[in-house]
């Protein structure tokens, strides 16, 4: 179930970026986000149909940012931003369609955010894995 509140949070077209590469948001919910990419030629490899770990990996990048998005809470006038500290990414199989970035907040506090995202292919394959840290930045009192 996606709430508006959230979508407003993670609103797609507010990053250039995700509208650049074509990132869509399928749902969102308070620490859990999923993301889809299509494949197109403009991210593509040498080797045809095949996307590039460029843009799986700014999949999960975004996946991560957007999970820690909905963290925030309405009434929080002290968040500021985030910031990526720290991202792993594991290739375990070539993207050739559409993938989905599913991106779950394993733990959060007031400065940090920690996630884990699986990217999987239409057919179920899990094509990579990843997990991010996000420094969550606050205004000063």
């Amino acid at each position: 179930m996606t709430d508006q509140t959230l979508l407003d949070l993670i609103a797609p077209d507010s990053v250039a970026y995700w509208t650049h590469l074509g990132i869509e948001v399928h749902s969102a919910e308070r620490g859990h986000v999923e993301l889809r990419l299509e494949m197109r030629d403009q991210l593509g490899t040498r080797l045809p149909g095949i996307m590039h770990g460029g843009a799986v990996g700014s999949l999960i990048d975004s996946a991560a940012g957007a999970a820690t998005s909905t963290l925030r809470q309405p009434d929080d006038e002290t968040w500021s931003g985030q910031a990526t500290t720290d991202m792993n990414v594991t290739f375990l199989a070539a993207a050739t369609g559409r993938i989905v970035a599913d991106a779950r907040v394993l733990r959060s506090s007031r400065s940090f955010s920690f996630v884990q995202v699986d990217v999987h292919a239409e057919d179920g394959t899990l094509v990579a894995t990843g997990r991010a840290t996000y420094t969550i930045i606050r205004r000063r009192s």
